[in-house]
């Protein structure tokens, strides 16, 4: 079996945005509950990987971090694929490691969150660098999206 990578990215880089816009809204879900401390540790909830989800508002809170992974998983595929297979491509890594890397604070600044009892300032910062993750993300997949088919010529001038 062949795998077109041309569409293999498209769709994880395209998986990866929608994944970071859906943690910001779980996270908007968690502020607007006041769930934000409903687990008091992190990178574990109540000291579990997996916690007691009968309290809706742990419930929340432990989805925006698995929506947060999966956001991690698919953000960090698209960095490898396109390492891997469109090395070639300075835009796509550009974006892809910019967004790799605003994640990895994104998801820094979110246990200083906790660790912080919500500080005003952190929970701020937490929120615009998802939105930038998001951004980033939204843009690897346009240019994913505009990458030439195997053997079309390219529609950006070679430099």
């Amino acid at each position: 079996m062949k795998i077109d990578r041309r569409r293999f990215l498209q769709a994880v880089a395209i998986l990866g945005a929608l994944l970071a816009y859906a943690t910001i809204v779980l996270g908007g879900t968690v502020r607007g509950m006041d769930a934000g401390l409903a687990c008091p540790d992190w990178p574990l909830c109540h000291g579990h990987v997996v916690p007691d989800l009968g309290d809706p508002l742990v419930a929340v809170e432990y989805a925006h971090r698995l929506v947060a992974a999966l956001t991690t998983l698919f953000l960090l595929l698209t960095l490898i694929v396109a390492f891997v297979w469109f090395r070639s491509d300075r835009l796509l890594l550009t974006f892809s490691s910019a967004s790799m890397a605003l994640l990895v604070t994104q998801v820094g600044f979110g246990a200083l969150t906790i660790s912080s009892n919500l500080d005003w300032v952190v929970v701020t910062i937490h929120l615009a660098l998802g939105t930038a993750t998001f951004a980033s993300g939204l843009l690897v997949a346009i240019v994913a999206r505009r990458l030439p088919a195997v053997g079309v010529a390219s529609p950006r001038p070679i430099e």
